[in-house]
């Protein structure tokens, strides 16, 4: 009985600094963007984090339409400055093998709904984002 009450005594903490987190930094937490190339879907988890002072963003998970998906680290979006609900950043995306940098804008429509829109080799183009629960 008493380590149940320390196990929610724990949790209400561990909930108390994740809504924190969260109220500090409106893009805390995992974030998902559907893709479609080919006719065939595919979803990427998302990940803000701070490093070193700084909001820096992470793919952390690739699944296709079949929900079969592996983990994937790799830089996202880095250099993110964000206030007010909108922000700029450096996003990192692969091309024919090569990888690119441009400056995105981020915009935060609701508290759940991040669009980021880009503009490379003359061609412009926006992701919306899904926060994930």
């Amino acid at each position: 009985m008493k380590a149940l009450k320390i196990m929610t005594a724990l949790t209400v903490v561990l909930m108390s600094i994740t809504n924190l987190t969260a109220q500090n930094n409106p893009l805390a937490g995992k974030w998902e963007a559907e893709y479609e190339e080919n006719n065939e879907k595919s979803y990427v988890t998302y990940e803000f984090r701070k490093e070193n002072g700084k909001l820096t963003c992470y793919t952390t998970y690739i699944k296709d339409d079949k929900g079969h998906g592996e983990k994937h680290e790799s830089l996202a979006i880095k250099d993110v400055t964000f206030e007010g609900g909108k922000g700029t950043g450096t996003f990192i995306f692969a091309h024919e093998g090569k990888n690119y940098e441009v400056r995105a804008k981020l915009k935060l429509s609701d508290g759940n709904t991040l669009t980021i829109s880009y503009s490379a080799w003359g061609y412009s183009d926006s992701e919306t984002w899904k926060r994930l629960k």
